[in-house]
């Protein structure tokens, strides 16, 4: 019994999430808005941000384009939020094994961006393939 009921839970929870990569690729701000408040109102905050989370990853794998359309419109959900903090690490990450060194090459703010010069910007994206690159240029600020 207990298996049973876990598979359903499992069916329904991969159900939902197909469910909301396909209303994310519809890329209606509007329709996304309700379903997130839908799911929140009927599974909980914690629920609706596990499955949120589901299909960001679902959609970074299969329509990177709509997870960034999803990370830039929706910014202040945890996924998107959780979804900046994990490319700024890769960031930083991609930048030192690069030999490039934090403090002096580039450095962080409190925003969460990565303040860098024009030429390890450069060095960066010829490193990067698009759909990374689309990610990483959002993170990265020019200082002057």
């Amino acid at each position: 019994m207990y298996n049973q009921d876990l598979e359903q839970e499992f069916k329904d929870f991969d159900t939902a999430v197909n469910l909301l990569v396909d209303v994310l690729k519809l890329q209606d701000k509007d329709l996304v808005k309700i379903c997130e408040e839908a799911l929140s109102n009927l599974l909980g905050s914690e629920e609706a941000t596990h499955m949120l989370n589901a299909a960001m990853f679902q959609l970074a794998e299969t329509a990177p384009d709509t997870c960034y359309w999803t990370w830039h419109n929706f910014p202040e959900l945890q996924v998107c939020l959780d979804l900046k903090e994990h490319v700024c690490m890769f960031v930083v990450q991609k930048l030192i094994k690069k030999g490039f060194i934090l403090g002096k090459d580039f450095s962080t703010d409190i925003h969460g961006e990565i303040l860098v010069s024009r030429e390890t910007r450069v060095s960066i994206m010829l490193d990067s393939v698009p759909s990374e690159w689309k990610f990483i240029k959002s993170v990265l600020q020019i200082a002057e």
